[in-house]
């Protein structure tokens, strides 16, 4: 099966989660650093998460899966190790158009997870739609060789330069030559090596002069 990519906004989401085993808290914590509305974890065999909850987001009901737990749901997690529950559980968001992921037998639900590489922003997801779990781990290895941390300065050097770049209400075919001009620059060596002064140097050279007096400090914050 070929599946379709896509990246989620789950800001507005609620998430509920069936089953808080290692597999199930591998989930949780993704979820969490994503900063959904609330997550709703289900499980009658757990007394407590040990999981980081500052905003008060993750809620934990010690009690067997009902398809009343699905309502206002809007992604679903199954990962118990029993197969009723899961297979109940995503017959019950089949019925109810949600979206849900089946861990153990991913067939039953409706999308997998990739395997994922990031460095902050920078995420790389990569997958063989669960034809080779083992080449995907070699493939994210591979990712870590060639993308560095410096690749995360320069996803965070782009976003700030965005900031200044868009309130002068320039054609958007401006605004690309610019940011591929970065891109394909001295830019990655440069945050590389921490030279800030050559850095805010090549930034002027390639942005427009109204932006000038801000460079300095955007390349500040990051080196």
């Amino acid at each position: 099966m070929r599946y379709f990519p896509i990246f989620l906004n789950i800001s507005d989401k609620t998430c509920l989660i069936v089953g808080a085993g290692s597999v199930g808290l591998r989930k949780i914590k993704t979820l969490m650093s994503c900063s959904p509305e609330k997550v709703i974890v289900i499980d009658p065999f757990t007394d407590s998460l040990d999981i980081q909850d500052q905003d008060s987001r993750l809620t934990h009901l010690k009690e067997s899966f009902n398809v009343t737990h699905l309502e206002g749901c809007s992604l679903v997690f199954a990962c118990t190790n029993d197969p009723e529950v899961n297979e109940k559980v995503a017959r019950a968001c089949q019925e109810k158009n949600i979206l849900c992921n089946v861990a153990e037998t991913p067939d039953q639900g409706d999308f997998i997870l990739p395997g994922v590489f990031s460095r902050q922003d920078l995420i790389i997801a990569v997958s063989t739609c669960g034809c080779s779990p083992a080449l995907t781990a070699r493939i994210k290895q591979d990712l870590s060789d060639i993308y560095g941390p410096e690749y995360a300065l320069l996803t965070e050097l782009l976003a700030a330069v965005r900031k200044i770049i868009l309130p002068l209400d320039l054609p958007q075919k401006k605004n690309r030559e610019y940011f591929r001009a970065i891109v394909d620059s001295e830019a990655l060596p440069l945050l590389k090596q921490g030279k800030s002064r050559q850095l805010a140097e090549l930034l002027q050279q390639i942005l427009p002069s109204d932006t000038h007096n801000e460079v300095q400090g955007v390349v500040n914050d990051l080196i």
